[in-house]
């Protein structure tokens, strides 16, 4: 009995398609297709407990049923669990009792009607994969801002595909007024996403305030870069935006970057949120007076002070903002609007008094405020302490990683050590170049005087050894022997048709000469040398010789009589 032939049968192109409709892994489909099969083969038989398996091979599908072994005569004998031992003999000849034989299933047997069941489980199975795939996608992008194509138009709500995937924009997150068409490409951002038993749901939106915040961050490079900060937005959809921004340039202005060159930036935000809408851009405060100034705008505002006396709740205290009489309705707006969105952005309740209804009250405007103004300060400087203390328990945080991670590269060695142990090239002015024969000679003379230096007579006989071995050994030179006499008088007269002046001899340099070079750790001990020629026996007789010889060369110039032997020459010269 063979199995099914994927390929033959157009399974496997039909897997394929739906890899790609649905965009799941092939391994998932095979196992969503395996418990199909399971399923569809335990209803055949009425059998949910039976054990069904499914093989699965290249081009090729087969499916097994595994049976018990158990005794002919067993009393708990079930055709869809079990196999007698007789049959299960005709299977496998050494088979025993308890033992699991495979019988290979002819899908002939499934039937029409069966096939049914491996469809809606497979289309069940595919529908959960899709509501996780949707939720795991978007989960944890809300607020982003996202494009997409309208598909259907009903009357709550507007579906949109996006991403392959169906967002829904239902009518409170719609822009009022604002008309959508089918195949129309809109912008909002995802606010929502959750799991529902009919699937997730990705809930769109349009009038949320985020929205107004993305838009403008794609048409500001300055918010996008983050120079400029949006602090605050409160919106009323179709109507009116109030949005306070922040510059942490102090070269650059943060509601020019906003309205842009003529305008440019701020109009396509309004061309994208609907021309209806009104956009009042301010400069975020810190201090909650000035706050509501520039929220209350154009109102001009006298004094703003608290509600009531209750300190339990001083970060969310009630405020009253005294107007002149003729500003009340400026500041409280059409319909309340701007009081409305003063009280969302600030998250405040604002009571707006008129300057003459708080008089007539009794109230001391400027102890009230003076109070408010003390009470700020104080929650501005306990902020300011907070925040350096954030800051420290940060830098601390960073400290106590950065020794963390030192401590794991830590050699053991000290940065001293290390930087011992690094080779330094000696500078070129500082080297000293030593011959072989003197570094034997000093480890010699070291050696020699480490090992006498506790006996005093021993050292100085080292010592003694140490300067005789730095006395240069000189030799004789060799004279050459004479061809012939050469009298004083021909030595005269050669010298005289000769410059005066000889070059000086040079000393030949000698292998033994070494030890008259300035050695460089003596140089570093700093010992002072006073350098004396030293010559021979030898040597000084001839310089004697030949200091005798130049005193008694004098006599030359004061009894020859140098005319006399020319005419002798001359004639001398004649005869030849």
């Amino acid at each position: 009995m063979s199995g099914i032939n994927l390929k033959s049968k157009g399974i496997l192109e039909s897997l394929k398609m739906f890899e790609e409709d649905r965009k799941v892994d092939a391994k998932y489909v095979f196992e969503v297709l395996e418990e199909a099969i399971i399923k569809t083969y335990q209803k055949h038989i009425s059998a949910p407990d039976a054990v069904v398996r499914v093989v699965f091979s290249p081009n090729e599908m087969k499916v097994y049923h595994d049976l018990i072994v158990v005794d002919d005569d067993s009393d708990d004998f079930d055709e869809t669990l079990d196999i007698l031992y007789s049959d299960a003999k005709e299977i496998k000849k050494d088979v025993k009792i308890g033992d699991v034989i495979s019988r290979e299933v002819d899908f002939a047997e499934i039937g029409r009607t069966s096939i049914g069941v491996a469809k809606n489980i497979l289309k069940q199975r595919s529908k959960e994969f899709d509501k996780q795939r949707i939720y795991n996608e978007f989960k944890g992008k809300e607020y982003e801002l996202i494009s997409g194509v309208v598909k259907t138009v009903e009357k709550n709500f507007v579906l949109v595909d996006i991403k392959n995937t169906i967002g829904i924009l239902t009518h409170n997150e719609q822009i009022p007024g604002e008309i959508y068409r089918e195949g129309q490409a809109i912008r909002c951002i995802i606010k929502e996403v959750n799991k529902e038993t009919k699937g997730s749901q990705v809930i769109l939106s349009r009038a949320d305030e985020k929205f107004v915040e993305r838009i403008f961050e794609k048409e500001v490079p300055e918010i996008a870069q983050g120079i400029v900060e949006i602090k605050a937005v409160a919106r009323d959809a179709g109507e009116r935006t109030k949005m306070a921004v922040y510059s942490h340039n102090e070269d650059v202005d943060a509601i020019g970057a906003c309205i842009g060159p003529r305008g440019t930036r701020v109009q396509a935000v309004i061309s994208e949120i609907g021309h209806n809408e009104k956009i009042d851009i301010f400069e975020w405060k810190d201090n909650l007076r000035d706050l509501i100034k520039n929220v209350l705008a154009p109102a001009e505002i006298k004094a703003v002070y608290y509600a009531d006396d209750n300190n339990e709740h001083r970060y969310n205290r009630d405020l009253v903002v005294v107007v002149d009489d003729d500003q009340l309705s400026v500041a409280i707006g059409k319909r309340g609007k701007n009081v409305r969105l003063a009280v969302k952005l600030t998250g405040r309740k604002i009571d707006i008094k008129t300057l003459s209804q708080v008089l007539e009250d009794g109230v001391d405007i400027k102890a009230r405020e003076n109070e408010f103004i003390a009470d700020q300060d104080r929650i501005a400087e306990e902020k300011k302490q907070k925040e350096m203390l954030a800051q420290q328990e940060e830098i601390r945080r960073r400290q106590e990683l950065f020794e963390n991670e030192v401590a794991k590269n830590d050699t053991g060695y000290s940065e001293e050590a290390l930087e011992e142990m690094e080779v330094k090239p000696l500078p070129e002015e500082e080297t000293t170049y030593v011959d072989i024969v003197e570094e034997e000679t000093k480890s010699e003379v070291k050696e020699e005087v480490k090992e006498n230096e506790n006996t005093e007579e021993k050292s100085e006989e080292v010592m003694e050894t140490k300067e005789e071995e730095k006395k240069p050994s000189r030799k004789k030179a060799e004279l050459t022997p004479k061809t012939g006499y050469v009298s004083k008088l021909e030595k005269f007269a050669e010298v005289s048709n000769k410059p005066a002046e000889a070059a000086p001899k040079k000393r030949r340099k000698k292998k033994d000469d070494g030890d008259h070079r300035l050695r460089s750790e003596d140089l570093e001990m700093g010992k002072d040398y006073e350098f004396q020629p030293e010559y021979t026996e030898e040597e000084l007789e001839e310089i004697a010789l030949a200091q005798e010889e130049e005193e008694n060369d004098t006599w030359i110039n004061d009894d020859i009589d140098f005319d006399e032997y020319d005419e002798y020459y001359d004639e001398e010269e004649d005869r030849r």
